[in-house]
């Protein structure tokens, strides 16, 4: 005898409570009509005889049917033995269409075998088709219809995806929870050992689960892939773009191959690279002709040879764009935060941003719009004119950087930003002289990661209301130091000290170019621009703030997978298959989405032997199998029988006799008149 869920036998605890309430129990003596109790002396009646077990019966009813309940819960079960001819069993038929399955006839292969699968089982047997890559796709539900499981193996299609028998594992679990029948799981993959779990035990099947494996790759075969590119999402000046490839061989000689570098379908650069036996090489160019807007690249392995030739490409998109123009506002008496900022900004991206430079007094007739961001550093104030075209430039989308100062500091409010007057901390006149930062949000793009800041001293913030503001970071005592609050449909992004080396020495340290970067990058809307995504990996729609915004995005072969309700509600898109994806989101901005297929596929190494051997017996499997996987009928089988209605038909039994004998016990009796 076992139980299904042992778990549940917890719960005999609870037989306590009975217990518990019999010896506090009330007292049932006959009451007594009386004309007057005032002259009657009160006193404590002794509990002696009331902390006494009284109604044994009655007890033991009500700790039988706690106890059955809880047994039901457990569901036990009984091994029968059945002869092997007679046992009804489930047959799952899981089918592998992961990427590797492309190499040769895999998958044609698979199909087949598991047709004649399902062709020589026993009518009285029922069955099941999944589809496994990087999901499990159940395509029928467990049927003794024929000609449905034959339409469903006939209509898997291969994938881009990535293998996983972790994933086909656990689907199996989750379907021997509601099955107790015997399931016999018959998986027809190339067994690629790159679609191992980490650990074995996400492999472990139920005991009533019995694997079998057909694999349809009998020998290692050699193939070679475009394993990365290295290429930059943004350029200003495509001459001096540089694209770096790698080339990967599995199980391969030695070889010398050609890489050919394309744009928009145009060949423009081919490299011959000598690839060392399962080895990786590089090829690389420093130019590509590239027109204004978004171009379709790709790096070719040229020659085919190999077993699977569609991983033989390598796709990512690059955005040539002008130079971002930004705006920094400054006091005539500080030179040397516009000197630290530009030459920040000159040190990580020499091309990117051309920056203006102008005192405030000359702000007057400067136009913010002309602008992709704007920096107001340590000013105390701004022009009027200039302040509220500032204010129309943040509203209307435009993106602000104010830097707090000593002399921004004594402001009564912070410009577009408000909130109040600035509190100044003077850091240099504690007794460690200076603060450091305590707490980075690594989700905030240009926030980077805590070591970066590490032994930046600051001497002197401005704290500031962060109310309805979103902090990036925070000093050691809690003062915010970079915050953002949206304006309309901009931000104002605040750093409460000054960006030059009098009040931190930030400027002296490398994280200063790299923070600079990160966050004109952001200011700008360049920094969503990212490298090439891998298929099933999900991409970002909309922000909370674009609801009920429509979305457009068209896959490779020119289709709209969003039906017009998934347009305005998506909040992200999983991308299916490798290509180029177009993309226009809530924000208005047009993107082009590069995806590649996981280069672990292209490893067409199998499992070994030892690890499949104990994968089979990983589950109390079904022994003996004669064709197809049938027992002998000869032979017989433990086959779990549920005692479930048993133990339910026994609570409700006990729940019977319980009232009754209650009713008898504990009613309260009245003398007749």
């Amino acid at each position: 005898m076992g139980f299904l869920a042992p778990a549940f036998l917890v719960g005999a605890l609870a037989a306590g409570l009975p217990i518990y309430l019999h010896l506090l129990r009330r007292d049932t003596s006959n009451p007594q009509p009386f004309s007057s109790l005032m002259l009657f002396e009160a006193h404590r009646q002794s509990t002696t005889q009331r902390r006494r077990l009284r109604y044994w019966l009655l007890l033991s009813l009500r700790l039988a049917l706690l106890l059955l309940l809880v047994l039901t819960f457990a569901e036990p079960y009984i091994k029968e033995l059945l002869p092997g001819g007679t046992v009804k069993k489930v047959l799952v038929v899981a089918i592998d269409n992961s990427f590797s399955m492309r190499t040769g006839t895999r998958l044609q292969d698979a199909k087949r075998a598991a047709l004649a699968l399902l062709s020589g089982r026993r009518p009285s047997d029922r069955a099941q088709v999944l589809s496994i890559s990087s999901q499990a796709h159940v395509l029928t539900q467990p049927v003794l219809d024929g000609g449905i499981l034959r339409a469903a193996v006939a209509g898997i299609r291969p994938s881009d995806s990535r293998g996983s028998f972790a994933v086909l594992s656990t689907a199996i679990r989750s379907m021997a929870e509601s099955e107790h029948a015997p399931i016999e799981l018959h998986l027809f993959s190339d067994l690629q050992k790159s679609n191992m779990p980490a650990s074995f035990k996400e492999l472990v099947l139920p005991q009533n689960v019995s694997l079998q494996l057909h694999t349809v790759a009998s020998v290692v075969v050699p193939n070679w892939a475009v394993e990365s590119v290295s290429a930059p999402a943004l350029v200003w000046d495509p001459h001096t773009t540089h694209v770096q490839a790698v080339i990967a061989g599995y199980n391969t000689p030695a070889t010398v191959r050609t890489v050919s570098f394309v744009v928009n379908g145009k060949t423009l650069a081919t490299r011959r690279i000598d690839i060392p036996a399962s080895g990786r090489a590089t090829a690389e160019i420093d130019s590509l002709e590239l027109p204004y807007g978004f171009s379709r690249c790709s790096v070719k392995l040229e020659g085919g040879g190999d077993a699977l030739p569609a991983d033989d490409e390598y796709v990512f998109s690059i955005d040539r764009a002008d130079r971002k123009r930004g705006l920094f506002v400054f006091q005539p008496s500080d030179t040397r935060s516009a000197l630290y900022f530009e030459s920040a900004l000159g040190a990580a991206a020499p091309t990117a941003v051309v920056l203006d430079k102008i005192t405030v007094e000359r702000a007057t007739g400067v136009d913010p719009a002309a602008y992709a961001f704007v920096v107001v550093s340590d000013v105390a104030a701004l022009p009027e004119a200039f302040a509220r075209r500032l204010l129309d430039y943040v509203r209307g989308g435009g993106n602000v950087l104010v830097a707090l100062g000593t002399v921004a500091a004594q402001q009564r409010e912070i410009p577009i930003f408000g909130g109040g007057a600035p509190v100044p901390r003077l850091y240099s006149r504690d007794a460690e002289r200076f603060a450091t930062v305590g707490q980075v949000d690594p989700a905030y793009p240009a926030a980077g990661s805590s070591a970066e800041w590490e032994g930046v001293k600051f001497y002197y913030a401005a704290r500031v209301d962060e109310r309805g503001s979103r902090v990036a970071l925070r000093l050691q005592d809690g003062t915010p130091l970079v915050l953002e609050k949206p304006v309309g449909e901009g931000r104002v992004v605040i750093f409460a000290s000054g960006l030059d080396n009098l009040t931190s020495d930030l400027p002296l340290h490398p994280v200063f170019v790299a923070f600079s970067e990160r966050l004109v990058r952001y200011l700008c809307g360049t920094d969503t621009q990212t490298g090439p995504h891998l298929v099933d990996e999900a991409i970002a729609l909309r922000s909370a703030r674009e609801q009920a915004v429509g979305v457009e995005v068209i896959d490779p072969a020119g289709r709209r997978p969003l039906s017009l309700q998934e347009s305005v509600t998506a909040q992200s898109y999983e991308l299916p298959r490798a290509g180029f994806y177009e993309v226009r989101l809530a924000s208005g901005r047009r993107d082009l989405v590069a995806v590649n297929v996981d280069r672990r596929e292209s490893d067409l190494t199998p499992v070994e032997t030892e690890v499949l051997a104990l994968w089979r017996g990983s589950s109390a499997a079904i022994p003996d199998h004669g064709p197809l996987g049938h027992p002998s009928p000869s032979q017989a089988v433990a086959v779990p029988r549920s005692l479930w209605w048993y133990a339910m038909l026994c609570v409700l039994v006990a729940a019977l006799a319980e009232s009754a004998l209650a009713s008898r016990y504990l009613t309260t009796r009245w003398d007749e008149p």
